[in-house]
């Protein structure tokens, strides 16, 4: 017959994870936001979080392609945080280089980091993506939106300053509704993808740590 158990492992109602490892809206604190240049020009953002008293880095979305044309989704990602940071209509991000300790050895590095970004407060929507490269399962945590730590996205916030009627927190309450979603490309499949985490349990390796400034300048944020 069932036995009731007091112990911390039957009573617990989450995971309990210091590190965002699956689909979901987080709560985190922005320590820093770099921007990454890449070995062919191409710019992305990415953010060094801290959740659960853990720091975790997040790579994010490419916001320029190597030819320094916009690309529209990146940019209106970052263009949401900007207006939860306080920017408004023609504002620019300050960058800055920074020096700050990462990896699991606590190197000091050089990023390219927006200020604004900095030790910022939000909700984070995350959705897991597997994909195939080389014929080897790859993994990568999607950012698909932000709020602010209330809970206000960036166009709730914008809508109120303007005296508009608004309900905080309607839009995230529709981006919970996908939380939990998951996508695989690639002709991949959910059993493929458990197989492949069981595979590799044993073998975890520590968070990676934020990508160090290119030898690149990253130049304006918007343009």
């Amino acid at each position: 017959m069932f036995k009731i158990s007091t112990s911390k492992d039957a009573i617990q109602t989450s995971s309990g994870s210091s590190f965002i490892n699956a689909s979901g809206i987080y709560d985190v604190t922005i320590k820093f936001a770099s921007i990454d240049v890449s070995s062919g020009g191409a710019k992305s953002i990415n953010f060094n979080v801290d959740y659960n008293g853990n720091s975790q880095t997040i790579y994010g979305p490419y916001i320029y392609d190597k030819a320094e044309n916009p690309l529209e989704i990146g940019l209106k990602l970052v263009n949401s945080l900007a207006i939860i940071a306080g920017l408004r209509d023609g504002d620019q991000p300050t960058m800055e280089v920074e020096t700050h300790n990462v990896g699991k050895d606590n190197k000091p590095q050089d990023f390219n980091v927006i200020t604004e970004f900095t030790d910022l407060p939000i909700k984070l929507r995350i959705q897991m993506e597997y994909d195939k490269y080389n014929n080897e399962i790859t993994e990568k945590k999607v950012i698909k939106a932000f709020f602010s730590a209330e809970g206000a996205s960036a166009a709730e916030i914008i809508a109120q300053e303007n005296g508009e009627s608004v309900t905080i927190g309607k839009d995230l309450e529709k981006q919970s509704k996908y939380k939990d979603n998951i996508t695989y490309k690639s002709g991949l499949t959910e059993a493929d993808v458990s197989s492949w985490k069981a595979s590799r349990s044993n073998n975890k390796s520590a968070a990676p740590a934020p990508k160090p400034v290119a030898n690149k300048t990253a130049g304006s944020l918007f343009k």
